[in-house]
């Protein structure tokens, strides 16, 4: 998958995760510290236990962004769950994210079709809640009251995500512990909008604050290309 222009394109490729080597998770714990998440070496081993996927952005100069990913089913439903991830500041810092989530549309798209797919994540930034822009029913969302199934699947999630201890699911908030919160990271990333600035607020993934986002990807959505760029 490439992303760009004719001149400048990078590549976005998805790969097993378990198949990263010492040296490029290395890279990735620099990439993480250049946008102000040191110290997430633990976090980078546990993502390649618990997620299986790894998305990378890369053009001829390096490494432009990375997402762990997981396509998986929670109860049943057909999910796509975001992990750690982070984009490196520059002009390709808003193509590189849409193409880290954009990839992993493109594998639910094979390995579920014809079937809607749960998408969510946790995050800490504005720019992060309005990848969701494309998606069907977001919780949160401004000036809305979720049901007991949304607050019962922002539960799940956090529970999936490890921070279930320091969930609100009314707030859809994850406590802060004083440690980086592992979140797909678009503090790189200019704007968001008005929606996404009510909705995330102020967030301190430093201290491992984050916020639950979740929305639907349709099967249609899906199949005619859902997220590429």
């Amino acid at each position: 998958m490439r992303v760009g222009n004719n001149v400048s394109a990078m590549q976005v490729e998805s790969r097993d995760s378990i198949s990263l080597k010492p040296a490029e998770l290395d890279e990735l714990g620099q990439l993480l510290a250049s946008v102000g998440l040191s110290g997430m070496d633990h976090e980078l081993e546990a993502h390649v236990e618990h997620f299986p996927l790894v998305v990378m952005a890369v053009e001829d100069e390096g490494n432009h962004g990375f997402l762990f990913g997981s396509l998986e089913r929670v109860g049943g439903t057909p999910c796509i769950l975001w992990g750690l991830g982070a984009v490196r500041r520059g002009r390709q810092a808003g193509a590189a994210v849409k193409g880290l989530v954009g990839e992993l549309y493109r594998r639910a798209a094979i390995s579920f079709p014809d079937e809607d797919v749960l998408v969510a994540g946790r995050i800490g930034h504005p720019a992060a809640y309005s990848l969701l822009g494309s998606l069907a029913d977001v919780v949160p969302r401004p000036n809305y009251s979720p049901t007991g199934e949304e607050r019962a699947w922002g539960r799940r999630l956090a529970r999936r995500f490890g921070c279930e201890g320091r969930y609100d699911d009314r707030a859809f908030r994850v406590a802060p512990t004083g440690n980086p919160e592992a979140v797909l990271d678009a503090s790189t990333v200019k704007g968001g909008g008005k929606a996404a600035t009510e909705v995330v607020g102020t967030v301190d993934v430093t201290r491992g604050e984050a916020v639950i986002v979740f929305g639907w990807a349709t099967a249609d959505a899906l199949a005619n290309g859902l997220g590429h760029y």
